[in-house]
């Protein structure tokens, strides 16, 4: 095979791609990606790589690091020798820039959260804010302080019923008001109960047998859901992880589900639950 014919078979990079299924097909590109901008050092650690390689579109990316996502696409398409510009739609749903909904200033601001230490720190508060957002009924803000605009968190929210209005306050400064509406909540309850509802499909009755188990009942959060998806980076496929918790870990239940993961929740005992997690991969 020539040179030429290799060359046609990569798979070009494009700016909806998310950042996770770019690394997969092409590893190497973890340094190219961390060359343009100090703020994708984070994707060295595999488990913040994990987190936000599924969520978080190369354009995305981009705009979060302050890059143009257009020179991002072909600075990455040119590092695996391919001369491709970024010629589709470019999704990048900003809330910045347009008019004060009304809400922002009538519905009540029910939890504040200011992440901009964690960023600085490059310590990821994912966990903090689905926390937070969690104990929210409809028509609640949560009020967001962070140093960039989170726009992969719209799309999260968003599922769960949730607008937002952002506005910058100045540099690595910037204000997000997430309003819950419930559209979420009308689909099926929501993603928790839903991602909940299915732990006992698949499993075949009786206590699963667990290749790797883990104790997180002494930890606070957001450390038992960070040890949790370490945990599963060391699972192989068809391998089952038990957790021994507290409780039933509400915010990490559509976490798993969207990463492909079955769980089964067991009742163990006053403030302990054992809750068993399948990678469904196929070795």
């Amino acid at each position: 095979m020539s040179a030429t014919e290799t060359l046609t078979t990569k798979k070009p990079i494009t700016p909806n791609m998310k950042v996770g299924d770019v690394l997969k097909e092409y590893p190497a590109l973890l340094d190219v990606f961390v060359a343009q901008s100090p703020q994708f050092s984070r994707l060295r650690n595999p488990i913040l790589r994990r987190i936000h390689g599924r969520l978080v579109t190369v354009a995305q990316a981009a705009a979060v690091a302050g890059l143009d996502p257009a020179v991002l696409v072909r600075t990455l398409n040119r590092a695996i020798g391919l001369d491709v510009d970024a010629t589709m739609p470019i999704a990048l749903n900003s809330r910045a820039g347009t008019p004060q909904p009304s809400w922002v200033t009538s519905a009540v601001v029910a939890a504040q959260l200011d992440v901009r230490e964690d960023q600085r720190s490059h310590s990821d508060p994912f966990a903090r804010i689905m926390k937070a957002v969690s104990d929210l009924d409809e028509g609640q803000i949560l009020y967001l302080r962070n140093t960039f605009e989170p726009l992969p968190l719209y799309d999260v929210l968003g599922k769960r019923g949730f607008v937002a209005w952002a506005r910058r306050l100045g540099e690595d400064d910037w204000e997000i008001y997430f309003l819950k509406v419930g559209r979420g909540a009308s689909r099926e309850e929501n993603d928790e109960s839903k991602a909940e509802a299915t732990q006992d499909q698949d499993w075949e009755p009786g206590t699963p047998t667990a290749a790797i188990s883990i104790d997180v009942r002494e930890l606070t959060p957001p450390q038992p859901m960070m040890k949790i998806l370490n945990a599963l980076d060391h699972l192989k496929p068809g391998e089952t992880l038990l957790v021994h918790h507290v409780r039933r870990p509400a915010y990490l239940y559509p976490k798993l589900a969207e990463l492909g993961y079955k769980q089964k929740t067991v009742e163990v005992g006053p403030d302990q639950v054992d809750i068993y997690i399948r990678n469904q991969q196929r070795g």
